[in-house]
């Protein structure tokens, strides 16, 4: 078994933490809620698939998982075609009254097919047919090109009917329980299909913050100018956990979303916390995004001038370990004060000490600190660690 790295063992606990709900946090799920999915099977050829992608079929919105498959896995999905071995089948959403369908599962064996269909990639490490390596679709013979054209891949096709659910709630139940992508879609990567939209790619904008990157150890090309060392941190980007799971997106979005617990907009879990707020600035206007840029901008920065980069880290720990709560607490914290009150950065680092010393605090910011009276509690701490002599 492989050894898991600590940022890996970090995102399985974090995944836990915010699904626990806050003991006063109401279910959205009664009895005159009513849910009612239709389903339809439908064998397609490739041939339609391929050009039904981008028109009736759509692949988006700003999709799921930034993972992507390899060569190797779009060429043997192609080999397994051509063997005619059955392939898992793709879950398609009709959009009620629009005549398209969204792509719930199976978004990359549709892009593999797409791909070699438009020549986008040469076969490679086929078995069966090992004649084929090295070669695109237009370079194959007539008859393998018509084979491959009316080789079929089964489709369920879903509608659902629904009375006091939200259709963005739908499509994010039906993400949920129907990927099967070989691995399951985390928190942020479902937001990140369902509430596309302007606020979405703002966030991820705000991910690229250099500072942000440093102290969270996340590689940063747009930093290098020398070609080969921006493709050498371009690969280490892409297999970096946080990149890699979007957490480096929901950690930026945890700032927005704790700031709606802290004013009382929302309750419950961290996750329906965050939800809430991908769904209430979906569609953010530029005056907002201006807004919440310089709420996190200053804060990254001037946070890091006062504290250095480890400020994320849990000081008690033994190595210090990096802590999402003290992040966030710090950064929400640092927008709301009057930065003439702030004390000297050894004073505010010794408040940062004492207060995770104490054991009461200690439990309420870092072991229970996702219930929204923990959130407050947390960030008003914080503010007194900037402000105050404690």
């Amino acid at each position: 078994m492989n050894k898991l790295s600590d940022e890996q063992i970090d995102l399985k606990e974090w995944e836990k933490e915010d699904n626990e709900v806050s003991e006063i946090s109401q279910s959205t799920f009664n009895k005159d809620n009513q849910l009612r999915v239709i389903r339809t099977n439908q064998d397609y050829n490739l041939d339609y698939l391929n050009q039904s992608i981008g028109k009736t079929i759509i692949l988006g919105p700003h999709y799921q998982r930034r993972s992507r498959w390899s060569r190797n896995q779009k060429s043997l999905l192609i080999e397994s075609f051509l063997l005619n071995i059955p392939v898992p089948p793709i879950f398609l959403f009709e959009k009620e009254g629009y005549h398209e369908y969204e792509v719930v599962d199976g978004r990359q064996r549709l892009e593999a097919i797409s791909d070699f269909f438009e020549n986008r990639f040469k076969l490679r490490n086929l078995e069966h047919f090992a004649y084929l390596n090295g070669k695109r679709y237009n370079d194959l013979e007539q008859q393998e090109q018509r084979l491959l054209m009316r080789r079929t891949i089964s489709a369920t096709v879903l509608l659902a009917e629904s009375k006091g659910f939200d259709k963005l709630d739908i499509r994010m139940l039906l993400f949920d329980r129907l990927n099967t992508g070989g691995v399951k879609l985390n928190a942020q990567e479902l937001r990140n299909a369902i509430f596309s939209g302007s606020f979405n790619n703002f966030i991820e904008t705000l991910s690229n913050n250099s500072i942000y990157r440093k102290v969270w150890g996340i590689p940063n090309p747009n930093e290098i100018s020398d070609d080969k060392e921006k493709e050498k941190l371009k690969r280490r980007l892409k297999n970096n956990p946080l990149y890699k799971s979007m957490m480096d997106c929901e950690l930026v979005l945890r700032i927005f979303g704790l700031r709606e617990a802290y004013f009382d907009a929302v309750d419950g879990s961290m996750k329906q916390i965050l939800n809430f707020t991908m769904k209430k600035y979906q569609n953010i206007s530029v005056e907002k995004k201006l807004e919440f840029t310089d709420l996190f901008e200053g804060s990254i920065t001037g946070i890091y001038d006062i504290l250095g980069e480890d400020f994320i880290k849990n000081p008690i720990l033994t190595p210090p370990k990096k802590a999402r709560n003290i992040y966030d607490s710090l950064m929400v914290a640092y927008g709301l004060i009057d930065k003439n009150k702030l004390k000297t950065p050894a004073i505010i680092k010794n408040n940062l000490l004492k207060v995770l010393q104490d054991g009461e605090n200690y439990e309420k910011i870092i072991t229970k600190g996702n219930s929204v009276d923990n959130i407050k509690f947390r960030i008003d701490k914080a503010i007194e660690i900037f402000t105050q002599d404690i």
